[in-house]
Parts: structure tokens; sequence; C-alpha cells
């Protein structure tokens, strides 16, 4: 059965899928997201919702205000805008007109899915009350883009009570969904080490103090640090991802730069790795006698999601979509979200949904591959809950 919410969705899939497709066809990267900018815009102007004014020269929030007597409650949705710099092979209609950049994400998805959600609250503004802010930000991928729209104050005046958003997800079938109670997604923090040794020719190397042997020792070293030290239930993930040294092949350089990324869902833990980290480059530089200088970024936090908002976002897809369609996930993941940091500022109470994409003609999905390209089949499921959840929470 078709729920009355389904019922307007699936009325205007084939307009948003058509806005989705251009927005794949035109992908940008992080803060140059120009013309998606300006297709929300104009989008949302057409709509009739209103935009709040940004100094950024990308990202859109739009507001729309219910007329219904109620609870006042300000619920924000967001949508991440950005592409990646991957250069796209699926030979589709539509396929990136941009060399070297696509939407491999699904954040085209993300952003039409909202675009829809705006048409369809803006039409039933007379059931729900309160405020509804359509956040689309720009440049997730980089990890930097909530912090920049939460300078803009985008989550105040009015001041936001709970903020949901989703993520194609290509390991559930079109019409699933699922979310996490919980800590969800690790924290993203990042790193930066030169190893400073002494120059010589390869043939002499007692002459010289060799930078690559102590980084590679490092590079070792680190990577046993949660296997030995971080205690088994908290998960993880240390991983060394660039390492540059040397001009020839008989010259010792004077120094290597290497870096990485640090993943872990517990912010005590999070502390911890950097300490030993550190512990452990310092220790082998004394033992090669070299010198070290390390950079190390806390990035985005963990996203932990709200037990409330969870269960209220499973409770607006029973309602939108009728029972059986949600599914357990499998537990928390290691990539990160800078969604947290929405999450954080409004004092915890936020939640990711994850919305399924695989199905026959689209069953080997992956994010972040140059063959990605977002299930159309799923913008009506992502429309009908979001916009579920809204006349769900704002009474």
């Amino acid at each position: 059965m078709t729920t009355q919410i389904m019922n307007k969705a699936l009325e205007i899939k084939d307009y948003i899928t058509n806005l989705r497709r251009q927005i794949h066809s035109n992908p940008e990267l992080g803060f140059r997201e120009y013309k998606t900018t300006e297709l929300i815009s104009s989008e949302l102007k057409k709509i009739g919702v209103e935009t709040l004014p940004l100094s950024m020269e990308t990202g859109v929030v739009g507001i729309i205000k219910g007329t219904k007597s109620g609870t006042n409650r300000v619920t924000a949705i967001r949508a991440d805008i950005d592409a990646l710099p991957i250069l796209e092979q699926t030979d589709l209609a539509y396929s990136s007109k941009n060399p070297g950049v696509m939407h491999a994400c699904g954040h085209d998805g993300h952003t039409a899915i909202l675009l829809g959600v705006a048409k369809v609250l803006n039409s039933m503004k007379d059931e729900f009350s309160g405020v509804v802010k359509l956040v689309f930000q720009p440049s997730e991928e980089s990890l930097t883009g909530s912090e920049k729209m939460l300078e803009e104050k985008v989550l105040d005046n009015p001041r936001v009570d709970n903020i949901v958003t989703l993520h194609g997800w290509p390991e559930f079938k079109v019409g699933e969904v699922g979310s996490w109670n919980g800590k969800y997604m690790a924290a993203g923090d990042i790193f930066k080490v030169k190893i400073k040794g002494k120059g010589g020719h390869g043939c002499r190397p007692y002459k010289a103090i060799n930078p690559i042997v102590a980084s590679s020792q490092i590079t070792l070293a680190i990577q046993n640090i949660v296997s030995s030290e971080i205690v088994t239930s908290e998960q993880a993930v240390i991983s060394v991802c660039t390492f540059n040294a040397g001009t020839a092949f008989n010259i010792i350089p004077d120094e290597v730069i290497f870096g990485g990324t640090v993943r872990c869902l517990d912010e005590n833990v999070r502390q911890d790795i950097r300490q030993r980290i550190e512990r452990i480059i310092k220790g082998i530089c004394i033992a090669f006698n070299c010198k070290y200088e390390l950079d190390y970024k806390f990035g985005v936090p963990p996203l932990v999601n709200d037990r409330e908002i969870v269960e209220n976002l499973l409770k607006a897809a029973d309602a939108a979509l009728g029972e059986g369609h949600i599914k357990e996930l499998s537990g928390p993941v290691m990539g990160s979200e800078d969604f947290s940091n929405y999450v954080n500022y409004i004092g915890g109470k936020g939640a990711l949904l994850r919305l399924g994409l695989a199905s026959e003609e689209k069953s080997e999905l992956v994010l972040h591959n140059e063959k990605f390209d977002f299930n159309d089949r799923a913008i009506p499921i992502g429309i009908a809950v979001m916009t579920q959840y809204v006349l769900n929470t704002n009474r």
C-alpha cells in the first residue's frame, strides 16, 4: 500500500530525478560549488521557499515556516553538495562535464532529495508547526564545510532543536533504510611527519643518517598501536597513506615526509593515540639519530546518533513506507562525517539515516568509485522519509 506521503514523493520523482542528473553532469569540488549553489537557490525560489543570507560563496539555507499551531520546534535537514576529484567512467548520458571531477559519493542524490523535501513540505505548511531549515552544505568531503556553515550561524536564529541527514548506502536495497543508535561514525584526524636525517651517497651510508630507514620503522611501529595498545573493545584505525622521499637511486635524502589518518569512535582513545604516535616517533628518532616534526590535526569528532532521533527517523520510515522497510545496520563504520559538528553544536540531538541504493540494475555500487551513480529509484524513498520525519516531529 502506497502512503499519502509516498504518493506526493512519487508525483515529483521525474522532476527531482532530472535535477539530480543536472547536478551529476556539473559536479564541483568543495567550496567551488557555484553552479550547484545557483541551481539550488533557483529551485527554492521557484518552489517559493525563503533562503537565508550567507556571506559564503557556496551553500544555501532554505527556511519553511509551518502554519499549524503546535510545538514551534525547529528541525534542520542537511544535504551535502560537493563532488570528488575522480575521473568519471560511467558512460552515462548525463555523466560529468568536468574532467577529473564527479559525484562519486551520492551528494547529487542527497541534494536532489532535499529539494524534493522542500517542494513537498512547502505544499503542506498547514500540516506542521514550527520551522524547518534546509541546509545545503558545501565541502563535506574535506570535512570542513560544516564548520564554515556553523560560523554563518545557520543553526541559530531560530535555534535548531534537532538535525537529521541521510546518506546513500549501497549495502541496502532500494526501499530499505536504517540508522544506528549511539557511536556510529569515527572521528577523522590527520597527521603529517617530517623525519630529518643527513643526506649522502648511497654507497657510504655510514657518512649519512638515512631518514628512510627511520621512517620505515616508524610506519611499521605505529601500525602496532591499535593491535597491541588499544583496548580490544574499542575500534580504531591508523593508516599511513603518503610517503615521500628521495630523488635518485644512489642518493640518501636529507628528509622524509609521510602522513595519514587516524579514525576512532571514542574521544579518550582519540587523545591517547596522538600521544602514542609521538612517543614512537620520538623513540625511533633517538635510536636512529634523526630529528622530527609532527603536525597532528584533530579533525571532525565522532558522530554519535541520538537514540530518540534514531527512533523518530525509523518511525517516520514505517509511517511513510509501510512496515518491513527498516533494516538493521551491521554496526559502526570508520568513515568520518562532518555532520557530527552540527550534532555536537546543538547538544547531540541529531542522527544520520542510511538510504538503500542497490537494485538489480545497480547491484555493484561502490562509493568513491569512478563508476558510481546514485540510484534514482531511491529518490522518492528519501523524500518520503524525511518529509514524514518533519510531520511527526513538528506537530
